[in-house]
């Protein structure tokens, strides 16, 4: 009996040994298996994409371009084709595992596989200062929409990898063609900005020849932003140069508050006409006006004789306005001025917004003086382009200040949105009837004033707007009154019986508003009134 059980409990110890010996070599037989399956294949990391941004149309603003890419197994068919294709074999080339290698022109041989891989940020960057740029390591949003929407582009982060064979010494089988890998490459989600790609080329290449400079397109019915420009810009794909250069081209000018000169005439003009001023007020300008010993110039010394608003602006003439806002109340011209917008901060997303400008304080405007140097738009008052841009759309609008909007809604396909950001109602913040009259002269300037170089020459289409040379109190030579830092500006809208668009141009130091700035809002004008008459199929 003791011998028996002694077998049985034997044989029990053989079979949980023989069970323990097999699932241990079904372990490692699998373990190793993978091993061996790994060291078979080599993956090569081609190309990432995230999420696009898109312009009011769901065109693209990045990812426009492609960038040729050779997928070269190391082989001397390989390296002779890209030899006579004139690309070189870069130094520490892999001289077994496969590598990418930028090429101008499709190279075709046995190893080399032609990817277009896509370019976030083509050699015409459209809006650069809004769409923003990558950290270095190209995973995160670092500036602009790309920070401030980084969490939703990435929702929609795609990869591109080709799988490659290897042989037992671990080169490439050049006889198979490697596996394409795509992760949701290339995926159409993403955000929309009210910017129209084709009014923004438009604007960009119109403002090419300034140094410094901005220009603003809005829908003068919404606020919406249709282009915005800043120059000089930015290289997305060299920040580093850009780092360096003494211009500043990472400054949003268009954001950035300015003197602004006599393009706020108009605030000036409309709290006269709503506080009760005749549109029919008559001054006599005698090339100066004296407020309490304080002695303004025009710029025509010679006096421009009995004047009215509307040949007022027509030669921009500051002895008329200073009696004007001496008429109106520094007050009402700051009431009338933050109404439309001024001294607020343009706020499109927790991380974009605009600086703020200023407005002289109550206690400044006890001064007449103070109050003489904000009737013509000097003194303490800055602004931003994109907030003269609001005041032209109140104007044009027939007196319904607007709220400024960037972003237009999100997409999943790039096709249709699946969500729209909030748009705010434009609010009245005077008449129709001084909108009339503003309009009206500011037509005529276009037509007979010092604005007729801002005319468009579509046929048929006017235009209505204001120049500005605005004083700074800078000076690039000290003591020396010719060398003053004086900014051109042009704040005016088309069509003229129709109001659609605000434009705004700036150029820094650009001296004359007529000479300077008008001819660049005719070249926004006539490109964006083409465009327009082209999608009617006209």
């Amino acid at each position: 009996m003791g011998r028996r059980a002694v077998g049985v409990y034997a044989a029990l110890v053989l079979i949980f040994t023989g069970m323990i010996c097999r699932v241990y070599a079904l372990s490692m037989g699998g373990a190793l298996a993978s091993a061996a399956n790994t060291q078979s294949a080599f993956v090569l990391d081609v190309d990432n994409t995230r999420g696009v941004i898109y312009d009011c149309n769901l065109k693209p603003l990045v990812g426009t371009e492609v960038r040729k890419l050779a997928a070269v197994q190391p082989s001397p068919e390989a390296f002779t084709a890209l030899a006579e294709a004139g690309e070189q074999v870069p130094a520490g080339a892999s001289q077994t595992k496969p590598y990418l290698l930028p090429v101008e022109e499709e190279v075709y041989a046995k190893g080399v596989e032609m990817i277009d891989a896509v370019e976030r940020y083509g050699d015409e960057q459209l809006a650069p200062h809004i769409v923003g740029y990558l950290n270095p390591e190209k995973t995160n949003g670092a500036a602009g929409i790309e920070m401030a929407y980084d969490d939703l582009l990435k929702q929609y982060d795609g990869s591109l990898k080709l799988r490659y064979t290897l042989d037992a010494a671990g080169h490439t089988l050049t006889l198979n063609p490697p596996e394409v890998l795509r992760d949701n490459y290339k995926s159409e989600g993403g955000v929309a900005l009210t910017l129209d790609a084709d009014f923004q080329r438009i604007a960009q290449r119109a403002m090419k020849g300034v140094e410094k400079g901005a220009a603003v397109v809005m829908d003068v019915a919404t606020g919406d932003v249709k282009a915005s420009v800043s120059v000089p810009a930015y290289d997305a794909n060299d920040l580093a140069a850009s780092l360096q250069d003494p211009d500043s081209p990472f400054v949003n000018r268009a954001f950035s508050q300015y003197n602004v000169g006599s393009t706020f005439k108009l605030v000036v003009a409309a709290a006269a006409l709503e506080s009760g001023v005749s549109r029919y007020e008559r001054y006599t300008c005698e090339g100066y006006a004296d407020v309490g010993g304080h002695i303004f110039y025009c710029h025509w010394r010679n006096g421009h004789g009995n004047i009215d608003l509307k040949k007022a602006i027509e030669i921009s003439c500051n002895p008329f306005f200073i009696h004007l806002g001496l008429e109106t109340g520094g007050k009402n011209i700051v009431s009338m001025a933050r109404e439309i917008g001024f001294t607020r901060a343009a706020q499109f997303t927790d991380d974009i917004r605009t600086q703020s400008g200023t407005l002289p304080s109550d206690a400044e405007l006890e001064s007449d003086a103070a109050v003489a140097n904000l009737s013509f738009g000097q003194g303490s008052l800055t602004a931003t382009p994109i907030q003269i841009a609001q005041m032209v759309s109140t104007t044009a609008n027939g007196g319904f200040a607007v709220t400024p909007r960037l972003v237009e809604g999100f997409t999943d396909d790039g096709k249709t949105y699946y969500e729209h950001t909030a748009a705010y109602a434009p609010s009245r913040v005077f008449s129709k009837r001084t909108s009339d009259i503003l309009r009206e002269t500011l037509v005529n300037n276009v037509e007979v004033g010092s604005g007729v170089k801002a005319k468009p020459t579509v046929a048929g289409v006017g235009a209505g707007g204001k120049t500005a040379s605005a004083q700074t109190g800078i000076y690039l030579e000290p003591g020396v009154e010719e060398s003053e830092v004086v900014h051109a500006w042009f704040a005016g809208y088309f069509p003229a019986d129709t109001p659609k668009y605000a434009v705004v141009v700036l150029v820094e130091d650009g001296k004359s508003g007529e000479d300077t700035a008008a001819p660049i809002f005719r070249k926004i004008a006539d490109g964006i009134l083409v465009t327009e008459l082209q999608r009617q199929g006209k």
